[in-house]
């Protein structure tokens, strides 16, 4: 789990975010190892994480947007605008 995962692409590092979200969140530790546990996971380090999912995000935007279920199916935006990965 990534904390505040959006602010990696706004230029915040992810100790800054990880250190955020503890100090609202003090079981946060806790709840992810369970969460962790419950589902097989190896943990992860915040960083190998983070550049996980920025790596993710690069393959695929432009060409894998979801499309919003209205009338026009317009596209999401990305959620990481640019992605250097």
């Amino acid at each position: 789990m990534l904390p505040f995962w959006r602010d990696l692409a706004k230029g915040f590092t992810i100790s800054e975010l990880g250190a955020d979200i503890r100090a609202h969140r003090p079981d946060f530790n806790t709840k992810r190892d369970r969460l962790l546990h419950a589902l097989g996971l190896a943990p992860a380090s915040e960083e190998d994480a983070a550049s996980r999912l920025l790596a993710v995000a690069a393959r695929t935007t432009p060409d894998y947007v979801p499309l919003v279920p209205d009338d026009n199916h317009l596209p999401y935006e990305p959620l990481f605008e640019d992605c250097d990965s």
